[in-house]
């Protein structure tokens, strides 16, 4: 199916010319997100040159109607520039992310936050990049363990499946389902979570009035996604910024991995997930001899004098 090829477009624009990191933002609706992106970067309070990527940027309304799920598949919940809500098939979405991918592993960017769950889809090799998903499912986590009910308001019914299920913590977990901007059904859904000891509100896209609704509604505390989010890109921002340690004349994180070719980065999470030389040539469709090179000047490039430096520096930069 042809498709137009989504473009960056500028969001909230809070620079500063010599110290702003550039952080693209990756939704599945259209962009600007402003009832999102403008908020993240408040919260943030670091200077952020903004590009904003939408899976349905530049998408006719034609080809969303077919991008729509069959009864009974996994699907997708997000949000048009006019503010309407489209659910979109999670096969279609992965293949359209794909292509971003493609577009911001070829720019210098130095954060990608992905704002929704892309089950099948490896993350652009970046030089760092947040899935809001998993900095929910880390609170969530930490709820469970400390013996806490944890209500979950989730944006539809088919995403309680991937969330909850096979979860070590599931037995804790309690959910139910409210849109974004829908009062009544959040009422609804706080009124259903009734003895959760925390209520988390699982998508970016819920806001900070709906929290202070939810929380005077529960009389517990309510846990709001899109503030986690911010928290974890300011983190990675500092550590992008950082240098590797002590001394002086160590390069700060981000300016090594610009030395990175596209190639390089590529290879570099490709070794901390694991795979052997082989498998990645056989992977990226490259000779075992370009791999060798491509990982030797990584590793130069990087100061890595071990695998476990490799390891621990990739690890920081893709689990936020």
């Amino acid at each position: 199916m042809a498709r137009d090829t989504a473009s960056p477009s500028k969001g909230s624009d809070i620079r500063s010319p010599s110290s702003a990191q550039r952080v693209a933002f990756v939704t599945l609706g259209q962009t600007p997100r402003n009832d999102v992106v403008p908020e993240l970067c408040r919260l943030v309070g670091s200077p952020m040159e903004i590009l904003e990527f939408g899976v349905l940027d530049n998408v006719s309304r034609d080809v969303m109607a077919l991008a729509g799920p069959d009864p009974g598949d996994p699907a997708l919940l997000t949000r048009l520039r006019d503010g309407s809500d489209v659910v979109l098939s999670l096969d279609w979405t992965s293949d359209r992310m794909g292509e971003i991918h493609h577009q911001i592993a070829s720019q210098d960017i130095d954060l990608v936050v992905l704002m929704s769950t892309m089950l099948g889809v490896a993350p652009a090799p970046a030089r760092a990049t947040i899935f809001c998903d998993r900095v929910a499912a880390r609170a969530i986590e930490t709820f469970a363990h400390a013996g806490l009910i944890v209500g979950l308001v989730l944006s539809l019914e088919n995403q309680s499946e991937h969330i909850v299920s096979g979860c070590p913590w599931s037995k804790m977990l309690r959910v139910a389902i409210a849109r974004p901007g829908d009062r009544v059904a959040l009422e609804t859904a706080i009124d259903e979570l009734e003895g959760c000891d925390v209520v988390v509100l699982h998508s970016v896209t819920y806001s900070e009035p709906e929290r202070k609704f939810a929380a005077a509604r529960s009389g517990r505390p309510v846990v709001l996604a899109r503030r986690m989010v911010a928290s974890a890109i300011r983190d990675a921002l500092d550590r992008l910024a950082a240098p590797r340690d002590a001394n002086p004349r160590c390069e700060p994180l981000s300016n090594r991995l610009r030395l990175l070719s596209v190639r390089e980065r590529e290879i570099m999470f490709l070794v901390a997930g694991g795979l052997s030389n082989k498998e990645i040539a056989f992977r990226l469709g490259i000779s075992f001899r370009t791999v060798e090179i491509h990982r030797a000047r990584m590793m130069s490039k990087m100061d890595f004098r071990t695998m476990t430096d490799l390891v621990r520096t990739v690890d920081s930069l893709s689990e936020f």
